[in-house]
This record gives structure tokens, sequence and C-alpha cells, in this order.
């Protein structure tokens, strides 16, 4: 009787430690993948869709612990991507084609801005219309960048070019002023020291590239599940972002980024919105996350024309059209 009793508690002990460790081991949170996303600029509202994703924590539910790193003038970025040192990073398509010319094996997995918020900026009081008012006259901006290139070799508009100091000073005190700037950005400080500036779009040359998310292609082979839960989780940021006021991401890039005041997070919000960055011209079917071949197309002949492309590319190669598939939101997303 004894013996019976002393296996019955064997066994009824040997299936309570089962039973335990079975809920142990099931109470455990699941281990997040860490990845590395690349900024272009330091905390502020134009990666605003990627910040919400992290404070949502959709991020994790998607089994991503994702670090947002921010930068500024970073050159090597690309190459940082190339090597796997970093998982993605934010750019512009042109630079991206540029960089995959060169033999970065590089891939766009979609655009968060269908179009670029580079611009050129003037006072009011020019009378300057379109960017062939430009020739002649002295604007500051970058003189590297693929756009000037475009404007000089292909549409022949030849400005006098300074190279661009980030400072707005020069601006403010010369009325014959024109400067490279971000639509979203310096005219919400020219604005604030009284001075009316207006804007035109570097993209209405012709020359109109995505801001999109990259990576290599060694992690669209090795972890493609990976790489699509950090393209999912990411356009749900930004289709949250863009259907609610901000105030929440707003308040995080300010600890982030102390220039960034709520005030001026929610006017560039309201750029953001008015130019139709995320979603584009929906007229003309862009939406959020979408690319459209024949432009990419397109842009790859414009760098071609400029010889800025080192060797020539195979679009379904640096593109992740297989991708698209994901959309449209409404469709695919629950967010």
């Amino acid at each position: 009787m004894y013996s019976q009793i002393s296996r019955l508690l064997l066994i009824l002990i040997l299936f309570g430690c089962g039973d335990s460790s079975q809920e142990a081991a099931t109470s455990e949170p699941a281990k997040l993948f860490p990845v590395v996303l690349q900024t272009d600029w330091y905390a502020q509202p134009e990666h605003a869709g990627f910040y919400k994703a992290q404070l949502d924590g959709i991020y994790e539910q998607y089994g991503l612990a994702v670090e947002i790193r921010p930068g500024a003038n970073i050159s090597n970025v690309p190459q940082m991507v190339a090597t796997g040192r970093l998982e993605f990073a934010v750019g512009t398509t042109d630079n991206m084609f540029m960089a995959a010319s060169r033999g970065a094996p590089l891939v766009a997995l979609f655009p968060y801005f269908q179009h670029d918020p580079q611009c050129v900026m003037f006072h009011a009081s020019n009378d300057i219309e379109t960017l062939s008012d430009l020739d002649g006259r002295t604007v500051m901006i970058r003189p590297g960048l693929a756009y000037v290139q475009y404007l000089q070799k292909a549409l022949k508009i030849e400005p006098k070019l300074v190279p661009l100091d980030y400072s707005l000073a020069r601006f403010l005190g010369d009325p014959d002023f024109v400067q490279q700037c971000f639509m979203t950005s310096e005219p919400y400080y020219v604005a604030k020291q009284g001075v009316e500036a207006k804007v035109i779009r570097l993209s209405s040359s012709g020359f109109d590239p995505y801001r999109v998310v990259y990576t290599n292609k060694d992690m669209m082979t090795d972890h493609p599940s990976i790489v699509e839960a950090f393209m999912r989780a990411s356009l749900i940021g930004w289709a949250r972002y863009k259907a609610s006021n901000g105030e929440d991401v707003h308040a995080h890039l300010q600890t982030l980024n102390p220039q960034q005041t709520t005030e001026f997070a929610a006017w560039t919000k309201d750029a953001i919105s008015r130019y139709e960055l995320i979603d584009g011209f929906m007229e003309q079917g862009e939406a959020l996350g979408r690319f459209d071949r024949e432009r990419l197309q397109k842009q790859l002949v414009q760098l071609e024309l400029i010889e800025l492309i080192d060797k020539q590319l195979i679009l379904d190669e640096v593109v992740a059209f297989d991708l698209q598939g994901l959309l449209p939101l409404d469709d695919k997303l629950n967010y």
C-alpha cells in the first residue's frame, strides 16, 4: 500500500513539475529580433511614423526590437547598410541607386514619403516662379546632389552655387538670396523672424525621387520575415501618425531633440499633410508605401543621362516590388 501511494505521489510530483516548467516557459517573453534603423537627420516629424511604431509597441508586436538611430550628414550610411553594420536606413532613391551602381548590394523596400520635401526657398518679394528663374541667381545649396546636377546638365539651369551651411542668417539678411531647404522645416523659422518666404519643389524639375527605407540583399535573403515585419510595422506607424494629431510622438521627439518644440512639430506635421508627402497624389495612384515602376525607371534613365550611374541597374534587383503585395493598407494591414 505504501509503495503504491509513493508511486502515485511521485507521478503527481513529476506531473506537477512538468506543468510548472511548461507554464514558466510559456510565460517568458518572446525574444525580439534586434535591428537598427538609421535616419538621415536628428529626431524630427519627418521620421515620425517610425517613432510612432516604436511608441505604440507595434515593432514589438511584430517581434522586433528596433533602435532608431538619428544622425546628420553621415556620408557612409549606404556602405554601412551594404556591409550589414546597419539593417535598415532611410534615404532617397537617387542616392540609393547611385550606391547600388557602384556595387553596394542595396534594395529599396518602401517609400514613406512619395515625394522628397527638398525645395528652394526665396523671399516672397522676388519674381521667381519656376526653377528656370534660378538661372544666374545666387543659390545656397549642396552642389554634389543629384538634382543640382540634373538642373545643370539636363535642364541647363546654371545658378551661382554657394555651398549649403545650414544657417538662415544670410537668407534673412538678403532679400535676393535663394536657399535649399525642406519645405517642412526652414519656412517655419523664417516666418518666426517676420520674413515671408515661398518655396518651389525641386521635384517640379521632373527629377522626383522617393524617400525610402532600404536594406541589403543578404538581409532580404537570410531574414525575409524580419524585413516584412519591419515594413508592416513601419507602415502601420505612418498610417497612425497621419491619422492622429501627433502629440504623443511630438512630445517624444522633443525629449530626443529639444529644437523640436510642440509648436514647430505641429507646423511640420501640417506641412507634411499640406504637401501630401505621405500618401502623395492619390488621383495619380500614389499611396503610402507604394512604388510606381515607370517613375523609378524614368529616374534611372535621368541618372544615366547626367552620368551618375556607374553601371546599368536592373530595377527588380534594387527595388523590392514583391513586397508591394502588402498593400494597400486598408486591405492588408490592421492599424
